[in-house]
Order: C-alpha cells, then structure tokens, then sequence
C-alpha cells in the first residue's frame, strides 16, 4: 500500500495483483491521468476508486 500526499506512483510491472494508494487532500487530475496512464503500460487496471473524508482511495488490479 502507498501513503501519499499530492500524488500517486506508476507501479511496477510484475508487482502485487493488488496495489492500493491513499492520496490526502486534492487529486492534481493531470499527474492522476499520467499515472493512470503508467499503470496501464505496466499492466494495471484502475478497479475501484473511493473517495471518504478528502482522501481519494484507488485500488489498482494487475491484468497482466
């Protein structure tokens, strides 16, 4: 799991089938895009995202 303020990571390729990351406070939608992005390239798939208390929750799935 990732603690984060102000961003999210790209993973890795071969990483856990489950990667989730806690991001406090507002989500810069570019970098989020760009992220995203960089997830699918290493084989990730955005699953679910929440969003509680400021804090955006996303839960990624490896595909691959």
């Amino acid at each position: 799991m990732v603690l984060g303020i102000g961003g999210f990571s790209g993973g890795s390729k071969g990483g856990p089938v489950y990667d989730i990351e806690v991001n406090e406070g507002s989500v810069n939608m570019r970098r989020f895009a760009k992220v995203a992005n960089e997830r699918a390239e290493n084989g990730y798939r955005m699953a679910h995202v929440y969003s509680q208390d400021r804090n955006t929750i996303v839960v990624w799935e490896r595909t691959g």
